[in-house]
């Protein structure tokens, strides 16, 4: 059997994807002996997010910029399943569609890279004035939060691109999880603690999407069930808000360490969020928990509605 997997063409997406086809198929021959001879081919193209680089994506679109030429391969056939970064995907799938599988979630941090890569100046050591580029207001409005001094320059394009920057700015910021799947860790000069600068809704986490009638057994196997309860959450939490990649908007979910009971299947998941208010100039914050048992049919529908909770307490605060 030959999975057809359709993937953007950046180097960061096809690295992602094949990580995700290697898991697929390593998993599946060692636990099914009628999957022995699972493999798999890529089926490469370019969104219309990666075409048009001149402009902010929240001006032509948002998320679904990434996402749409795949899901219109699935439909036609000419690919069985695609991989998305999960933060590039909308709040919630079309309904012809679902989410398959997510794999374990990766450093979902950002990371600050200044010019001399780990011996760099710290974003916080940075002189007043300093230029600082990101192509995202969501990590925009966080950074002012803590260096209000700094100018923040918009910034697109894959990771090679952005670093190349470093030529004429002082800094840049990416997702420590495409940098680590490059290779490019040993570039980073700090990564930013999530208590201060929460990641985009999603970061870090590979998601497996295919069309709503297709035999998911083979994926089933590699779905990492914490990270897919996590999913749910902060995907929950940003529909709850209608909002995408044009609105100052993250959550971040986590599951408590220590939490576990004696059977060890329920935990405590803790999800954290913010909202920039543009009419009060004000950076809401809340967070929520619940006890979550990952073996009840009822753990997803929990997530989900933790991240709703979460969302229902930064609208009481507009």
């Amino acid at each position: 059997m030959k999975l057809r997997i359709a993937t953007r063409k950046s180097a960061l997406a096809l690295a992602q994807t094949t990580q995700a086809a290697d898991e697929i198929v390593a998993v599946n021959r060692s636990l099914d002996g009628a999957c022995a001879d699972l493999t798999y081919e890529l089926v490469s193209m370019t969104t219309e997010g990666d075409r048009r680089l001149d402009k902010s994506l929240a001006s032509f679109g948002g998320k679904g910029v990434f996402i749409k030429e795949l899901e219109v391969a699935l439909l036609e056939g000419r690919a069985d399943i695609a991989i998305h970064s999960l933060k590039d995907m909308p709040a919630e799938v079309l309904p012809q569609f679902k989410l398959a599988a997510v794999l374990k979630r990766e450093d979902p941090r950002d990371a600050f890279l200044a010019r001399g890569g780990k011996d760099g100046v710290r974003f916080m050591d940075l002189p007043a004035g300093a230029k600082v580029g990101t192509g995202s207001i969501r990590r925009v409005v966080q950074l002012k939060a803590l260096r209000p001094d700094l100018e923040y320059v918009p910034i697109r394009g894959n990771i090679q691109t952005r670093i190349s920057k470093l030529a004429e700015l002082d800094g840049v910021v990416l997702a420590a999880a495409g940098l680590n799947r490059m290779g490019l860790a040993d570039q980073v000069t700090e990564y930013f603690d999530t208590d201060k600068m929460l990641p985009a809704s999603g970061q870090g986490i590979l998601a497996i999407e295919t069309l709503k009638d297709y035999a998911a057994s083979i994926l089933s196997r590699v779905n990492h069930v914490p990270t897919y309860c996590i999913a749910v959450a902060e995907m929950a939490f940003l529909k709850a808000l209608d909002a995408g990649c044009q609105f100052p908007v993250a959550s971040f979910a986590e599951f408590e360490a220590g939490t576990e009971t004696a059977c060890g299947n329920s935990s405590v998941l803790k999800i954290r969020g913010i909202y920039w208010d543009e009419s009060s100039q004000r950076l809401l914050k809340a967070e929520d928990s619940i006890s979550l048992d990952l073996s009840a049919e009822t753990a997803l529908q929990n997530a989900k509605s933790l991240g709703v909770s979460l969302a229902e307490k930064i609208k009481s605060q507009l």
